[in-house]
Parts: C-alpha cells; structure tokens; sequence
C-alpha cells in the first residue's frame, strides 16, 4: 500500500503524514485487504475545500472531509509482486474544520484529524453511511480503528509533563523532571523526581511515572507512549537506572518523548535508549 500525503495548510502538519499511513495500514489489515492501493490525501484550508464542494457536489459550503473513490469496486486479493498501486481514490480534509469541529467536540485536534482520515478511507472503500443498512457499520468500524490511539501531539504530552514537573520535591539539585505515561485507552499517570537526604533513596520522575501506572493495574502492553521534560539546554534524557527499568516495563514499539521548557522535543525508543538491557534471559 502507498500514501501520497500532500499539505497545503501548515508544515507543522507534516506529522500526519506517517499517522495516516499507519492507520491506512491497521484498516487494510481489520478489513482484510492484501491488494496493492495508493491512497492520495491533501490538507487543505476551507477556502479550498468549498471550492471543490461547490464544483463536484454543488454544495455551497466548506465541509470537514471529502472523498472520491476511483474505483466501483475493492478486491482483497494480493496483486503481482512488482506491479504499480491501484489508485484507490483522493481524501481532501479541511485543518480549518477539523480545528473547529475538535474545539465543538471539546476533544484534540489530533482526535479529529485522525476520525476524518479513517471516515474519508472508508468512504473509498464502499463504506456509506448516508445507506441505512452501512451507516452502523461503518460507525462501528471508525470506532475500532481508532481504539487504541493516543490523540495528543507531542506538544501536549509535553505539557503534560510540565504539569507533573511542578510536582517534584528536588531540595538538594533543585533539577525539576516531569513525566507522563498514556495508556493505549487514553488514561494517563504522573511522574516527578522525589529527593531525599540519603540520596540512593531518591527516585526520577520515570520511574514513577510508570510505577505510578503499573500501580493502577495497567501492564506493558497496556501502554503506549512516556514523555519527559527538563529544564535543560538540549532535551531531557532518562538516567542510566530509569533506561533499564524502561526497558523491562515499557513496551519496545512504544514512543518515548523527550523535551525541554525551551520547546526542543525529540522522538526515541527503548532501544535506542539501551540498545543492549538487561532483562530476565540473563538472570
């Protein structure tokens, strides 16, 4: 499969580009379709999108989402090795709606992007919810595609993170870290650095983060992303003891953020944390 991703509105949404595909890929794989298509997607303002609303659907209004589907029909089987994608249609998807509409809703605008994607997707798929017999269907399918994800940006789980900061008790460094676990069901759990005058007693604001999730009954594989911040020149990064506890309570494919209070945010991973941990097989 293949996404051409192009975004007329603001470069800060070139993000959406690898979230989309990753969702074009988990509603290929719930539907079962092993075909080859390429799905075109372009972020667009209102002024445009109600100019194309007004040419091919003669409606004189900007709208959230617009779809057109290139073929009658999908097939699921999987096509020649080698062979070019089959166009599947374009998904025109107005930033200004969505920014609207995720304020309206009171949810992310991360929330709302995603949900117009996956409705515009399955629109190209044959799904139509104007049909009474499709309407639930494809309702319920928008709903479990999107289960799972976290809807915050970067920027916001970092904020996140500050908040927790303001918690820390850092009397002897006076160095405040803050922390953020999110759960893959949208729940999320604090973490500050708690000092104490016997300093091996102290404990980070990772560690506690994640102890503080464990301790709500979540486990690895209930958890999707951890977020850190500092107020330090370059971003913050987890000390050599909280990257080997990461490593045994935080899932490898999940997404760790570090930032600083100066706006510098970076993406990495367990492994790329510590790339050789030490786990149960060396016990």
């Amino acid at each position: 499969m293949q996404l051409e991703f192009e975004n007329e509105y603001n470069p800060k949404y070139d993000e959406y580009e690898k979230i989309y595909l990753a969702l074009m890929k988990k509603t290929f794989k719930r539907l079962k379709i092993k075909a080859d298509y390429e799905v075109d997607v372009s972020l667009i303002n209102n002024e445009r999108i109600h100019e194309i609303n007004k040419e091919y659907r003669h409606i004189d209004r900007p709208t959230d989402v617009i779809s057109f589907a290139f073929l009658d029909e999908v097939e699921g089987e999987v096509k020649i090795k080698g062979s070019i994608p089959t166009l599947l249609g374009e998904i025109f998807i107005s930033v200004d709606k969505a920014l609207e509409q995720a304020k309206s809703y009171g949810h992310s605008i991360k929330r709302e992007m995603c949900f117009l994607f996956v409705h515009g997707l399955l629109h190209l798929l044959g799904y139509d919810h104007m049909k009474k017999e499709d309407e639930v269907v494809m309702f319920s399918l928008q709903e479990e595609i999107l289960k799972g994800e976290v809807f915050m940006t970067d920027e916001e789980l970092i904020e996140l993170a500050k908040e927790a900061r303001k918690l820390a008790y850092t009397p002897y460094s006076h160095f405040k870290v803050g922390a953020v676990v999110v759960t893959k069901d949208g729940n999320h759990f604090l973490g500050a650095n708690i000092e104490n005058a016997s300093y091996p007693l102290c404990m980070c604001a990772e560690r506690n983060a994640l102890y503080h999730t464990y301790m709500n009954g979540y486990k690895k594989d209930d958890i999707a992303i951890l977020a850190l911040v500092a107020d330090t020149e370059d971003v913050c990064s987890p000390c050599g003891a909280c990257r080997q506890v990461i490593s045994e309570l935080f899932p490898r494919e999940g997404k760790i953020i570090m930032g600083n209070l100066k706006g510098k945010i970076k993406e990495t991973s367990v492994e790329e944390l510590l790339p050789f941990a030490f786990d149960s097989s060396d016990l």
